[in-house]
């Protein structure tokens, strides 16, 4: 069966069978995304590890994709699939492997500099400092548990603009193309969201500091 025919059947009955088999088609994404994603300088995880979260990825990607964007889905599966293995490092706040200068910590998402700019609150490291007293660990940690919120009820496309430019490094015109939008309209979003995330954010932790 090609992929038009599997793609079909599983919008007549989009169920675990027919996701199934969409999955077993396309899983030389999954082993593409891990490796070309340079994981293997993490030691907390076995490759297994990896494939079972890149799977997953592979299965968000099936559930949410909307061909109404005009991407193509081997594009946002990839996306899907890199992004899921990230979080899940990420949730259990790996450090990679000592290299020769000094050890390498997840990069900051800098969405922390941006919303910070113009009054904004800065954002927590995803790995924090040594020299953090125990309260400044506990307001990141505060920070951190608001901006995941805010950031779970943006729709689909911003989250994946999000997701694209922060954790992805993607520049505008990548972002894009995966989308089919214009780069300047990538730009209006992303402004957009920000604006939005910031007004949200100083909402929310005002609310919960008094």
């Amino acid at each position: 069966m090609n992929n038009i025919a599997l793609w079909q059947e599983y919008k007549l009955n989009p169920g675990n069978e027919n996701k199934k088999k969409i999955i077993v088609q396309y899983l030389n994404l999954v082993h593409y995304v891990i490796q070309n994603t340079r994981l293997q300088k993490y030691d907390i995880m076995d490759e297994k590890d990896f494939y079972q979260f890149g799977i997953e990825g592979l299965s968000e990607a099936i559930e949410r994709f909307d061909p109404d964007y005009g991407t193509k889905f081997e594009t946002y599966a990839i996306q899907r699939i890199r992004g899921k293995i990230i979080d899940e490092l990420r949730k259990i706040q790996i450090k990679p492997r000592r290299t020769g200068e000094k050890d390498v910590t997840y990069k900051n998402l800098s969405l922390s500099a941006a919303l910070e700019e113009d009054g904004g609150y800065l954002l927590v490291e995803t790995i924090p400092s040594d020299a953090e007293t125990p309260d400044d660990s506990m307001k990141k940690n505060e920070e951190k548990e608001i901006l995941l919120e805010l950031l779970k009820k943006l729709n689909e496309r911003d989250r994946l603009i999000i997701t694209l430019y922060y954790y992805e490094s993607l520049n505008y015109k990548e972002i894009a193309e995966v989308l089919n939008i214009t780069v300047s309209r990538v730009s209006q979003i992303h402004t957009k969201i920000l604006d939005q995330l910031k007004k949200n954010f100083s909402s929310v932790y005002g609310k919960t500091r008094n």
